[in-house]
């Protein structure tokens, strides 16, 4: 990964953490849980078809704040229904953010939410997963079901906690 690459993931990560010290201001002073299926619910997680991941999975991560190195990391703890998918092949459909400018994108990021604001990623460092495929994907504004080999990260410090490795786009029937 490059040093641009890596920039722009750790700024995503940040900025993740940011939306969800937001929703959690307001589900705790307001009383609306702007981050699950209530009505209050301002963006909705591309949905899971059958067979798929559901996001609300990956988003229901804790963290912990952590300096590494004098920069401060977000430290995942996994519960068991995200650890079971680890080293498993996996769909997931969400919205692609590409990391590099061009029509077709081999590694970008899967995102729970259609990007919406530039300063802000709903469903925090969890509502996103590295995609590297073999063959670069078609970008596209619509949700991309997407499957490959998932990973939980050991290594933190891109900002990322989740990576699908060998990916490649499902047709939706």
């Amino acid at each position: 990964m490059n040093i641009v690459q890596s920039f722009i993931i750790t700024t995503i990560c940040v900025l993740g953490l940011s939306i969800t010290s937001h929703a959690q201001f307001f589900k705790q002073e307001r009383g609306l849980d702007l981050l699950d299926d209530g009505e209050t619910q301002i963006w909705l997680p591309a949905p899971p078809p059958p067979g798929a991941i559901d996001w609300n999975i990956l988003i229901d991560v804790e963290t912990r704040e952590e300096v590494v190195d004098d920069f401060i990391q977000a430290i995942p703890t996994f519960p068991a229904h995200v650890k079971v998918l680890d080293k498993t092949t996996v769909k997931l459909n969400g919205y692609m953010l590409p990391l590099e400018a061009g029509d077709k994108q081999s590694h970008f990021i899967l995102q729970a939410f259609p990007h919406s604001c530039p300063f802000h990623l709903a469903g925090g460092p969890g509502g996103y997963v590295e995609i590297m495929a073999d063959i670069p994907i078609e970008f596209s504004y619509e949700p991309v079901l997407i499957e490959g080999y998932f990973q939980l990260l050991e290594d933190f410090s891109g900002g990322v906690f989740y990576r699908i490795s060998a990916a490649r786009v499902v047709k939706q029937k």
